[in-house]
């Protein structure tokens, strides 16, 4: 625990303690009328009104966790643990995002949960903490882009400080299989791709996309979640190619600030 006061409280959703409820409450129902009609339950009916009672129960207990932003850090905590990190402890950052279209898949019950859970924005979204340990944050925490926003506002100025440090005397950056090196962006062993050739950089659902011009394919396409820190190298790639084109170029790149994707 932190000595400061929380700056800010995050809670979980009851997005899926409602669906577990919608499955229990009318077989708990059925099996009061089967008890009343002929004072006897059957087994097959007791068996998933229990199991979904249980199931029920259990998601009412997660209702209880709490994130709070303190001075200091982040602090997690849940019925099962309790997580802190200080903001100077986070050495990388993985955000990733699913659309959804749960309304396809799940029919109105799909459109239901969807609606409780995100409202308008049929987004999954995760973020994950890493330093001494793990924090992973999803959108089962209500305002879940307002605490993604908060988080990266506290840890990536250093980091990108740290990188832009390192990519300006010369050296080259690690972003999993992307790196960034004075000469451009370099995907896995394959020749730098040139700032100023880049006509697209950005997180398109859930994927990060990079191509250069005149081609038809993207250059990279990776999985959001894969890549470190994405927001920094979203980032420090709009300031070299800005560097690069001179900043009074038409062509502006989406994907520079991660205010667009939240």
């Amino acid at each position: 625990m932190f000595p400061s006061p929380a700056r800010n409280t995050f809670r979980y959703t009851f997005s899926w303690c409602i669906v577990a409820a919608l499955l229990f409450v009318p077989l708990l129902l059925w099996a009061a009328y089967d008890f009343y009609r002929s004072r006897h339950v059957d087994p097959v009916l007791a068996f998933f009104t229990g199991v979904f009672g249980l199931l029920f129960a259990y998601a009412w207990l997660w209702t209880k966790t709490r994130v709070t932003l303190h001075e200091e850090g982040i602090s997690y905590k849940s019925p099962f643990r309790e997580k802190d990190l200080r903001w100077d402890e986070i050495t990388e950052t993985r955000y990733g995002q699913q659309p959804i279209n749960a309304s396809a898949h799940f029919g109105l019950l799909g459109w239901l949960i969807a609606s409780m859970a995100r409202g308008n924005n049929k987004m999954i979204r995760t973020l994950e903490l890493i330093g001494p340990q793990k924090i992973v944050l999803n959108s089962n925490i209500r305002d879940m882009e307002e605490l993604v926003r908060l988080v990266l506002a506290a840890v990536n100025p250093r980091l990108r400080q740290d990188a832009e440090r390192v990519l300006n005397s010369g050296g080259t950056i690690s972003f999993g299989k992307i790196s960034l090196s004075p000469a451009g962006v370099v995907w896995k062993s394959k020749e730098p791709i040139p700032y100023a050739a880049l006509v697209k950089c950005k997180i398109d659902g859930a994927m990060l996309r990079v191509k250069a011009g005149g081609k038809w394919l993207d250059n990279i396409a990776v999985t959001a979640k894969k890549v470190p820190n994405i927001f920094i190298l979203l980032d420090l790639i709009e300031e070299k190619r800005s560097t690069a084109v001179g900043k009074t170029a038409a062509l502006a790149m989406a994907g520079s600030s991660a205010n667009q994707y939240l």
